[in-house]
């Protein structure tokens, strides 16, 4: 009788030791609970980014070599792509004829004029002249090609600006945006190289005509003789001319494209053999000192962030904490756009921050989903 007594005894005892400890973990988890609402309320998410840098030529051309491939790691100054050079190779040898010519020319007045000499400045002046009546027929053509240019690009303007009007009114696919978007850029370069032809154009027959006169001078003073600043004029054009030679080697060296940083090749975009258009992206490279996130905050937390603000980055998958910087704070509230990923979304009203990743170890990459600790 005894033992049964105990043994209620110590049944009430258990059941009152483990409710004791049920309400003491409940207690315990909802603790918890509210501090790791309270570390994550603190944290904002957002998307890694990186810069990326389009390589175009200046010039037109067919490429002649490639030599990087996509995922190459390439240093600044590295050579990426050579462009066909023949025409410029030529050009620079023809500035180099141009200096030896102005100098023969004045080696020439210095020796005496002779009665062949006067014959050949005649049929320099004569090829002049024919060349001056071809540039004015090239410039006709470059001018129509201008006014075509110039239509076409208002034209495609217009549809562009149209197509992206139903497109944000969702009365358009992006398909169709793209497209009229694709096809406003390619109008945008070929107006541009339309209007540099037609100006080199205008150049080259102003160059023409200047030495057309200048070979007409040079033969009436074959005829009637040099004084000494004629003599001074052409050392002046032989200084002019080694400028020119200069210019030409400067325009040779652009054709080839070489890389403007440290970085990753994204993408080559053409192979040998292509035709590479001005303002036309030949190569995508990723700068890898460049990587950022947006992330959106609410109002109340405005006044705690300032450009420059040190914060932390982490990743559910990298055990490691990254250090970042505020680099851009909007100045205009907007409603949470619909792509961005948030933990919690209780406001509407949010602020874009950019944050600059400082220490990354190639071990963070595009596209990963990152947190943000403001430490506020």
């Amino acid at each position: 009788m005894k033992e049964i007594k105990l043994l209620e005894q110590f049944k009430k005892i258990d059941v009152k030791y483990l409710f004791g400890v049920g309400i003491l973990a409940l207690l315990f988890y909802f603790i918890a609970d509210y501090i790791i609402s309270k570390k994550e309320d603190k944290v904002y998410f957002g998307v890694l980014e990186i810069d990326k840098i389009n390589i175009s030529s200046e010039l037109l051309g067919k490429i002649e070599t490639v030599y990087i491939k996509d995922g190459d790691y390439v240093k600044k100054g590295q050579l990426l792509i050579s462009i066909n050079n023949k025409e410029s190779r030529l050009k620079v040898e023809n500035s180099e004829l141009s200096v030896k010519s102005s100098e023969n020319q004045l080696q020439k007045k210095l020796d005496g004029t002779r009665e062949e000499q006067i014959s050949s400045q005649k049929e320099i002046v004569k090829q002049l002249e024919s060349q001056i009546i071809q540039g004015k027929q090239n410039l006709i053509i470059l001018t129509s090609a201008y006014k075509f240019s110039t239509s076409n690009l208002e034209n495609k303007k217009k549809i562009y600006f149209d197509t992206k009007d139903l497109f944000e009114k969702k009365f358009e696919s992006q398909y169709a945006f793209d497209i009229a978007k694709l096809n406003f850029e390619s109008a945008q370069n070929q107006f541009t190289t339309a209007q540099n032809n037609l100006e080199n154009g205008k150049q080259n027959l102003i160059a023409l005509n200047a030495q057309k006169n200048a070979a007409e001078d040079n033969l009436r003073y074959l005829i009637n003789g040099f004084s000494q600043r004629d003599i001074e004029a052409d050392k002046l054009k032989i200084a002019s001319s080694e400028k020119g030679l200069e210019l030409t080697k400067i325009y040779a060296e652009k054709n080839t494209l070489t890389a403007p940083i440290d970085g990753i090749v994204e993408t080559v975009n053409l192979k040998i053999g292509e035709v590479i258009n001005p303002g036309i992206a030949a190569v995508t490279m990723l700068d890898n000192n460049n990587i950022w996130t947006k992330i959106y905050i609410p109002e109340k937390l405005l006044p705690s962030v300032k450009l420059g603000q040190k914060v932390k980055l982490n990743s559910d998958f990298i055990d490691k904490e990254y250090d970042g910087e505020i680099i851009y704070i909007a100045s205009d509230s907007e409603f949470t756009p619909m792509n961005i990923v948030t933990k919690k979304d209780r406001l509407k009203l949010v602020y874009e921050l950019k944050i600059k990743l400082l220490n990354n170890d190639d071990k963070l990459k595009s596209g990963m989903l990152v947190g943000v600790d403001l430490g506020l």
